[in-house]
């Protein structure tokens, strides 16, 4: 299994669907993007969703998260299994673990923390820290860009 994490700017727009396209080696315009709040099934907020551009119902373009810090972003995707990535300053290595896990499963910092899920901190630029979740007893391969 891979999981793959992208790193850029804060302020590109297109991060997330650039990151699906190129894992998926497909163009951008066949990722199409939206939210789903798990809580109240919401679109203007939630967690980041992907599918393949299309008419509906269209195939999952994979599972996806995306963390901003400053001027910095950085998206997991993996195909197979739900992931969670966040990035802070450095000095904030419990707090990445911690937001990668909640993010994996859809529960946020304010649910128990799920003790199933692999966590790995990531190197990360030099004033940084980062950490990726992925909910999945399977070996996996980690590919950065």
């Amino acid at each position: 299994m891979r999981v793959e994490v992208t790193w850029g700017s804060a302020d590109d727009e297109q991060l997330l669907r650039r990151a699906v396209a190129t894992a998926l080696g497909i163009g951008l315009e066949d990722v199409v993007e939206s939210r789903i709040c798990p809580d109240c099934g919401s679109s203007s907020h939630g967690r980041p969703v992907v599918r393949r551009a299309g008419p509906p119902p269209t195939e999952s373009a994979g599972h996806v998260s995306l963390s901003r810090h400053e001027d910095v972003a950085v998206v997991a995707w993996s195909a197979q299994a739900p992931v969670g990535i966040d990035v802070d300053g450095a000095g904030r290595r419990a707090w990445v673990r911690r937001e990668a896990r909640g993010k994996c499963v859809g529960a946020g910092i304010t649910a128990p923390d799920p003790a199933h899920l692999t966590t790995r901190l990531l190197m990360a630029p030099s004033v940084y820290v980062a950490a990726l979740a992925v909910d999945s007893t399977q070996e996996w391969e980690l590919v950065v860009r």
